[in-house]
């Protein structure tokens, strides 16, 4: 049983299997299918299915526990061959805190369509879905876009800090040209470089996420190589890599329109997001149009098992 099936089957929330229509009118409806919320969020967006989901958070904190060791090998004899004994190693606990935030939104429902699912359970269903389907992209962009410093418009990125901002490495335009001909692997080799090297083992488990005009300008460069791999990414769609470790397209990243090209070099399980546990949502009939919105609330967070192990890259572009 996988993590989200064990979440769906009770473990550690439980499925109401029918609600019915009139207990829609009564007031605050705690929706307890938060195994299929979370599956229809991972399932439409890019990096959130990558992630490690805590799913104990029943309180706004939850620890994330690392253990790092410092290690050090020495000679077990001296040079006149009497034994000596270790010096002691260090071992550091730290803790990074997912903290939940408050998010809102609301779902606008016909009449006709709560006439249409007058069975409870199947509207129950049709509510998540459409909740969880209408907020994956904006909860993308909030993992990994927020940034308590931000100026711009956009209030939801102002309330946190995100992947992008978490991340130990920095990359920016004074670190690279990115007028050069290399561009855009000049930029893949800096991160991987920034890449701290007690982490560098784990190279061939990491990814790289981009912006649309990295993974275009990546492939074009791969297309004029006069070689059959540059022949196959003119003719077919193959999943692109650079020194072995995948390149994954996100939309969220170019969501702010600008300008700039985003990447993030990590072990994809080494970003970790929670939900508080109570996902609850308030009808707010409007008889006149006949219609009822649904005010959704929900908590969420995320951070890193380890930042230092992230290196993420903000390039403006000429």
């Amino acid at each position: 049983m996988d993590l989200l099936e064990a979440v769906e089957n009770g473990k550690p929330f439980s499925i109401v299997p029918k609600i019915d229509i009139p207990d829609l009118s009564r007031g605050v409806l705690p929706v307890q299918r938060f195994g299929q919320f979370i599956r229809e969020i991972r399932e439409s967006t890019v990096i959130v299915p990558d992630a490690r989901i805590i799913t104990n958070m029943s309180s706004y904190e939850v620890d994330i526990s690392r253990i790092s060791m410092s290690v050090q090998l020495e000679p077990g004899r001296d040079p006149n061959g009497n034994k000596v004994a270790p010096t002691a190693d260090e071992v550091a606990i730290k803790t990074n805190t997912l903290n939940v935030k408050e998010l809102v939104t609301k779902i606008p429902i016909e009449e006709e369509t709560i006439e249409d699912n007058i069975e409870g359970e199947q509207f129950e269903q049709t509510l998540v879905s459409l909740l969880a389907e209408g907020i994956s992209y904006d909860i993308e962009r909030f993992f990994l876009l927020s940034d308590t410093s931000y100026t711009g418009p956009d209030t939801l990125l102002k309330i946190n800090d995100g992947w992008m901002k978490l991340a130990h490495g920095q990359i920016d335009e004074g670190d690279l040209d990115n007028d050069d001909e290399s561009w855009p692997t000049n930029l893949f080799d800096v991160m991987m470089d920034t890449i701290p090297g007690r982490y560098r083992q784990k190279l061939p488990q990491m990814k790289f996420y981009v912006s649309w005009k990295l993974y275009k300008d990546y492939r074009n460069l791969l297309k004029l190589r006069e070689t059959q791999m540059g022949d196959t990414y003119i003719t077919t769609s193959p999943s692109l890599t650079y020194e072995g470790i995948p390149i994954q397209y996100v939309p969220a990243m170019d969501s702010l329109g600008d300008g700039k090209v985003r990447a993030l070099l990590t072990v994809p399980t080494n970003l970790v997001y929670g939900f508080w546990r109570q996902v609850k949502v308030v009808p707010k009939p409007d008889p006149e149009m006949r219609r009822t919105e649904y005010i959704a609330s929900m908590r969420a967070d995320c951070h890193y098992e380890d930042e230092e192990g992230a290196v993420s890259a903000t390039i403006a572009t000429t």
